[in-house]
């Protein structure tokens, strides 16, 4: 898609469009590459590398074939466009009158009349001279003379002027469009043409149509034309007539010489008085015309004019834009200055409240960026009236945006600002593809997790559009862990420090919506960096108590449940307290002569205080439940949560299975309160398995679980098979005696529990026929063979399979788990429902630090005493802080994706917990240690740009000395070669010498 900064088809130019940066991954080769495969031949090589689209068409036709009917496709990702073309207030931008729309006009006029083009070219040719005019022509019509007089008027031949009138030449007549000879004297700028001229009596301020002839002197920029017009009347106040079919183009004087860039013309129509301010009624100003066409030389004249003011607004229905706009939209930067200069606002907004620093962003202007932060004082964080700032108008596909960017950064712009849809610069940046801007942003601080209205996060529209973009979160991370030497003279051991404000300082007090945010887009994997596991030990450390208290609630809950259950329901104890002997059994537990049951019937209270206990207990666990869907992201995903639904029946069963409505009990509700027990304690065996210690051997159950589902409905059929076998061959069995009691059976029989009575005869009893008793042995051992040993086998099977699996990822499958559950808890915590003051005792018990952006833990990797974290995140963290220190501290904005570091093997985390020693900011940072955080990162920036520049000079350098060393061995060569030649001449010399003698 294309971003909504940019100008849609309307507008009056277009940007360029490259894009910065194309991620290539090399999973995403084709196998047709692989060297496993044929090579094509050389000439279907270049061919296909030519026109690869050929070739494809040539395989696969695309004539007759249809596109497959499998469903709707998801809608397009795309940021909704709001920045609409700025519509022009003005018919066009060029200049109306020039010497070649003038002098085409008269030859097309000559033509259509069925003039003689003849006569236009001996004049230009000076072949036609004033005493040859009366014979030449003597017998022209009157269109060719007065065409002729225009002609010679255009050409500066004044000296033919006066022969064409007393010829008979109309001294006022003007073509088809209104242009008199007086017009074209002024326009080419023949002074003596144009005093002839208005001698001859011809009005200064004709106007037959759209142009007196000092408009057509501004167009010519004859500024001495000009003058003579002035000095005999001509009027600086007349303007032009130009008509269209929506607006009417009426222009002042000091329109038409701004358009031909007349800056003579300018002053001197400004020294005759004409208004600089005026706008007419197409809404332009000649300040906004000078702006918007670059012209800063007549810009610089008007603006020196008295009483000028540079922010005077367009003023065209509702769009209402000064000239700074102007300017900085075409991206005329001269032109930017010289308004600046004179006083003209960087703050004002349009009519869709943009500043000129958006404009010029948007138009991918550098330089005006620059000059309106410099020397405007440019709000590079104000809004228009979408709520985007510069930073969103910025992001485009050009080659100057990246460096825009980077310097509204530089000047204190919000990369995190969300606009009235939810999209940050991010969101733009990824939807358009561009890799280098995204890398950027992400290392100035822009948050990945930001998410839109629509519930779109910055980290899924980079996954989807430029995952090599990751890379830089990565380097993020890193950034964070910094090796160091203690600055103790008496302890000079290494330290470690680990800057958790990359991971709190934009999810503040909510500590952990940052590392979710990387499980919902499936990014996990970022969990298992040092930064992200030490946090997550440490705030688990925090968490944790408040989990432990549910537990022990919900433990109290089912136990009370459970006893309710076991006496008032299981044993008919409390019909047995109020007398009813008709229902009770002999082998209740109330009517046998035991401690418990005489204490039970003796004493009814006791069920009943346990009723009102449970009740009690159940009321908090129903406030509990609802304070927790503030937890959640919407009511559907609440009630779609198993645990949620098992939860509600529970306490839904309390009140159902109550004698407190007629005094008894009664059979049905014991069957709702086995229910009700059942799935109280798995309840609370899920709830177990969410604690870290546990979570892997809970997930292996789970899993087999769904395994064993999957596998059962593929085999269900075979098993009603041999159900309905056996009831047939079996019918005198109690085992089979319908169909539901043989399906049970046949389940029981799956797992080996195998009874052979069923295959004997009993000595008692009839015999079976013979046949029916081979076919029962038959079926017998066929349910032996593919059920009890091949199914049962498979399932063992697979079920190892899957724990070996999970064992393999089963320290992420924690970590996924535990960040879970601490945002669970977070979400019930910090939601707005609570008081106040119970807000900030949680804010203190519950929180990795109470105040943001001041969180640094200080451990020594080293030490065998360090406890505070485990030492597998120890050794990775100190790992990475020995390659940062090894490869340097700086990282770069550009091309990260070289470095690349990913975190994709599991690391074994200790289930120990010791209590964490968190250290401040200001105690444990060094300057000259720190790595470059978010105050210094224009600096690192700088840093890197120059140790380039410094990579490519020493690249030049090296280049610079081969050259020399060349030079001096063919300089030697040359030396040998003259040594050589002076020695042979010299010895012929000699030889000539001596055969003279």
């Amino acid at each position: 898609m294309e971003n909504s900064g940019h100008k849609d088809a309307k507008s009056k130019r277009r940007r360029s469009t490259r894009a910065a940066s194309i991620a290539v991954e090399n999973e995403h080769i084709p196998l047709s590459m692989s060297p496993r495969f044929k090579t094509m031949a050389p000439q279907m090589m270049v061919r296909w590398r030519n026109d690869p689209q050929a070739m494809l068409e040539e395989q696969f036709p695309s004539e007759g074939f249809e596109y497959m009917e499998v469903g709707p496709s998801p809608p397009a990702e795309s940021a909704p466009s709001m920045y609409d073309s700025f519509e022009e207030p003005c018919s066009e931008l060029s200049v109306q009158i020039c010497s070649d729309t003038l002098r085409i006009s008269l030859l097309e006029q000559m033509k259509v009349t069925s003039g003689r083009l003849k006569l236009f070219e001996d004049i230009e040719q000076k072949k036609i001279l004033s005493t040859d005019v009366v014979d030449i022509f003597a017998t022209a019509t009157k269109v060719e003379r007065n065409l002729s007089f225009l002609w010679a008027a255009y050409l500066r031949r004044w000296d033919l002027l006066e022969e064409f009138i007393d010829m008979g030449a109309d001294v006022n007549f003007s073509d088809i469009n209104g242009i008199s000879a007086l017009h074209l004297a002024a326009f080419s700028g023949c002074v003596k043409c144009t005093k002839f001229l208005v001698n001859c009596g011809v009005d200064v301020n004709l106007q037959t149509k759209c142009y007196t002839p000092l408009h057509c002197a501004a167009f010519g920029n004859s500024v001495e034309a000009a003058g003579v017009l002035l000095q005999h009347g001509a009027s600086v106040d007349i303007n032009t007539k130009r008509q269209h079919l929506t607006y009417n183009y009426e222009e002042t004087l000091l329109h038409c010489a701004v358009r031909a860039n007349a800056v003579d013309c300018v002053k001197l129509f400004i020294a005759h008085g004409a208004d600089v301010n005026s706008v007419k009624s197409n809404g332009t100003n000649p300040i906004h015309l000078a702006a918007d066409l670059g012209h800063a030389q007549c810009l610089n004249a008007l603006l020196c004019a008295k009483d000028v003011d540079p922010n005077i607004r367009i003023c065209i229905r509702e769009k209402e834009s000064t000239a700074l706009h102007l300017a900085a939209d075409a991206g005329n930067v001269e032109c930017v200055a010289l308004l600046l200069a004179k006083g003209a606002d960087a703050k004002l907004k349009n009519h869709r409240g943009f500043t000129p620093l958006h404009l010029a962003a948007r138009a991918a202007s550098l330089e005006c960026c620059e000059v309106l932060l410099r020397l405007g004082g440019a709000d590079p964080n104000a809004e228009d009236y979408d709520e985007r700032t510069t930073l969103h108008a910025g992001i485009g596909k050009s080659e100057s945006a990246f460096d825009i960017l980077e310097n509204l950064i530089a000047w204190g712009a919000n990369v995190n600002h969300q606009d009235v849809y939810g999209f940050t610069a991010l969101h733009l940046a990824a939807l358009d593809g561009l890799a280098q801007c995204v890398e950027m942003l992400i290392f100035h601080g822009a948050d990945v997790t930001t998410k839109s209205k629509k519930g779109t996060s910055a980290l899924n529209v980079i996954t989807r559009k430029t995952p090599a973009s990751l890379a830089m979160v990565t380097h993020k991370l890193d950034a964070a862990i910094t090796l160091h030497h203690s600055q103790d003279t008496a302890n000079r051991e290494v330290e470690l420090e680990l800057d958790f404000r990359q991971l709190l300082h934009l999810s503040y007090p909510r500590e952990i919506s940052y590392l979710n945010t990387f499980v919902d887009e499936g990014q996990k994997e970022f969990l298992q960096h040092p930064l992200c596991s030490a946090f997550l030990y440490i705030k688990w450390g925090k968490i944790r108590k408040y989990y432990i208290g549910r537990l022990v609630f919900c433990f109290m809950f089912v136990l009370f449940l459970t006893l309710y259950v076991l006496t008032a329901l299981a044993h008919n104890c409390y019909n047995s307290s109020k007398e009813m002997e008709e229902e009770i059994q002999e082998q209740e537990l109330c009517q046998k002569q035991s401690i418990l049951g005489n204490m039970l019937r003796n004493n009814p209270f006791v069920i009943e205080m346990q009723w009102w206990v449970l009740v009690a207990i159940t009321i908090l666990e129903i406030f509990r439940k609802l304070f927790g869907i503030s937890g959640f992201s919407s009511f559907r995903h609440y009630v779609t949560q198993f645990e949620n639904l098992i939860e509600w029946f529970v306490i839904v069963s309390v009140f159902v299975i109550s004698y407190i409505y007629t005094h008894r009990t009664y059979t049905w509700q014991n069957h709702i309160g086995a229910f009700a027990v059942l799935l109280g304690w798995t309840n609370l065996m899920l709830m177990i398995g969410q604690l870290p210690v546990f979570g892997a051997y809970v997930a292996m159950y789970t899993k087999v679980q769904g395994e064993f589902a999957k596998l059962f409905m593929a085999y269900s059929c075979m098993l009603i098979g041999f159900t309905i076998s056996f009831c047939v061959i079996f019918p005198s069995s109690s085992l089979f005696a319908n169909p539901f009691m043989g399906f049970i059976s046949v389940l029981v029989l799956m797992i080996g529990e195998q009874d052979l009575s069923l295959l004997t005869n009993d000595p008692d009893d009839k015999d079976p026929p013979f046949l029916l008793e081979i076919s029962a042995q038959i079926t017998f051992v066929l349910f032996l063979l593919f059920v009890t040993v091949i199914l049962m086998n498979l399932l063992v099977g697979i079920a190892v399979h899957d724990i070996q699996a999970l064992k393999v990822s089963a320290e992420l499958s924690k970590l996924v788990r535990q960040t879970k559950l601490i945002s669970y808890i977070e979400s019930a915590l910090f939601n707005g429902y609570l008081p106040c003051w119970l807000r900030r005792l949680l804010h203190n018990t519950a929180l990795v630090s109470p105040q943001a952006y001041r969180v640094v833990l200080c451990v020594k990797p080293l030490n065998p005493g360090e406890k505070r974290l485990p030492r597998d995140i120890l050794k990775a963290a100190y790992e990475v802080g020995r390659q940062r220190k090894h490869f340097g501290h700086t990282i770069s904005a550009r091309n990260s994706t070289a470095t690349y570091f990913s975190y994709k093997n599991p690391m074994k985390m200790d289930t120990k917990l010791p209590d964490g020693k968190l250290m401040m900011e200001n105690n444990n940072i060094r300057s000259g240690d720190s790595d470059c955080g978010f105050e210094t990162e224009s600096i690192c920036t700088l840093t890197t740009k120059v140790e380039e520049n410094a990579e490519k000079i020493e690249i030049l350098t090296n280049e610079v000395k081969e050259l020399k060393a060349i030079l001096h061995q063919n300089h030697a060569l040359i030396d040998q070669m003259m040594t050589l030649v002076s020695k042979n001449q010299h010895n012929s010399n000699h030889k000539s010498h001596h055969g003279k003698k």
